[in-house]
């Protein structure tokens, strides 16, 4: 396991970053391009490290309990074979063992897919036999994740104008089905969006492009980098002001935390400006990737929150919340949660022991955005070791080599 350390000389932050297309855009795209036989414009996409995802415990408990990379791979095979039906060879990589791949195989079958193997049984290659989906109305769970709501919208839109998707119940991570739906809508494609459902037409309109912009939600990070700092100004390349992603709200949270947001006209600045709140209270229901970055950032500053709106973290593997609760814990700050109305809430009273903390010995607990909402602690004079450093590259591959620009030394310890 790689360790990081992350110091900083002094309390002050200029420079200039770049943030990566937006992971979930970049694999809509993928899709879109896919059912759409499109040139569409391609954009840079962040690449992703060759980890292994095959979680031994998903043949035990099966889909519907798991989350994470593993499920995600599992379904997405699901998925294709069911839209494009037909017959398909799969083979694998070194990181699919032999006895794995069996394993994968018997659970297909279990949820309902046609799989034989193609030469020896229980090695791949296999052969996948689907059928196309049918049905013009089809009902769609959403209190599990926004994800498989998305996967359907995605897949959907290439059936017949007369046939519509009706989504109902109550969604996590609402933002990010928004965020799909506006694409599509972007692309030519008829969306009635109301508080309990949505309605799409399916008819895609040739000529249609779609770009992939930045991730604002990685702009967080940076957000609060300079929230911690005495004075600081960092310029953000490769952000639209006028997104369509749910995580531009970034730029109200952390006004009140004492960062403003000046729109350039290739990039958007951050200075370190303005009155800090002395209670910050937020429902991160429609933009759930940003509580991180703001939760670290109350710690460091002492200020007290009150937050809803995070059943998303239980959808992560591992649990984003107790990720979050056990770096808390090392600071000698408590979350409590409390349900208010069938509603958890966390609250924080603002205390820790991080004053008197001068090595922070950090683990990222294998979650990318606990990783990057830790980083920044070195500019509060504190000399931060991070177990698992590198599992920032799960959403952000430059990320270590984009905080040294701000004067942040990184060395690796093993």
């Amino acid at each position: 396991m790689i360790k990081y350390q992350i110091t900083k000389s002094d309390t002050k932050i200029y420079g200039e970053v770049t943030i990566p297309p937006t992971r979930p855009m970049s694999n809509k795209f993928l899709v879109i391009k896919v059912y759409k036989d499109a040139n569409l414009p391609t954009g840079q996409g962040a690449e992703i490290g060759n980890e292994k995802i095959i979680n031994q415990s998903i043949f035990k408990e099966g889909l519907k309990s798991k989350s994470g990379r593993t499920a995600r791979a599992i379904r997405h095979i699901r998925a294709f074979i069911n839209y494009f039906g037909g017959e398909w060879i799969l083979s694998s990589s070194n990181i699919l063992k032999d006895s794995t791949a069996g394993k994968i195989v018997a659970l297909l079958q279990k949820y309902g897919l046609k799989v034989q193997f193609e030469e020896r049984i229980g090695n791949p290659p296999f052969r996948l036999i689907g059928k196309n989906l049918k049905g013009k109305i089809l009902r769609v769970e959403g209190s599990i994740n926004s994800k498989m709501i998305e996967a359907r919208l995605l897949i959907d839109p290439s059936l017949n104008s007369e046939e519509i998707i009706e989504l109902k119940n109550f969604i996590i991570s609402q933002g990010y089905s928004t965020m799909t739906l506006r694409a599509l809508q972007f692309m030519g494609v008829n969306i009635d969006w109301r508080e309990d459902e949505v309605l799409i037409e399916h008819q895609i309109f040739d000529g249609s492009e779609l770009s992939i912009e930045a991730d604002w939600s990685l702009a967080s990070y940076w957000y609060e980098a300079v929230a911690l700092a005495d004075k600081g100004e960092i310029a953000i390349k490769g952000l639209k002001p006028e997104s369509f992603q749910c995580d531009t709200a970034v730029k109200d949270l952390f006004t009140r935390l004492g960062v403003t947001t000046i729109i350039a006209e290739n990039a958007i600045i951050l200075n370190r400006k303005g009155r800090v709140t002395k209670q910050f209270e937020h429902n991160f229901k429609q933009h759930p990737d940003l509580a991180p970055a703001a939760m670290f950032a109350c710690l460091a500053l002492g200020i007290p929150f009150t937050i809803s709106g995070i059943d998303y973290f239980h959808t992560k593997d591992p649990d984003r919340l107790d990720a979050i609760k056990a770096e808390f814990r090392k600071l000698g700050a408590t979350i409590n949660v409390q349900l208010e109305n069938d509603v958890e809430v966390l609250k924080f009273d603002g205390k820790s022991k991080l004053k008197n903390l001068k090595v922070l010995e950090c683990d990222s607990q294998n979650d990318h955005r606990v990783a990057m909402s830790l980083a920044p602690y070195a500019i509060l004079g504190k000399r931060v070791i991070m177990n698992n450093a590198r599992i920032t590259s799960k959403s952000y591959p430059t990320f270590w080599d984009e905080i040294k620009k701000l004067g942040f030394e990184v060395t690796v310890l093993q």
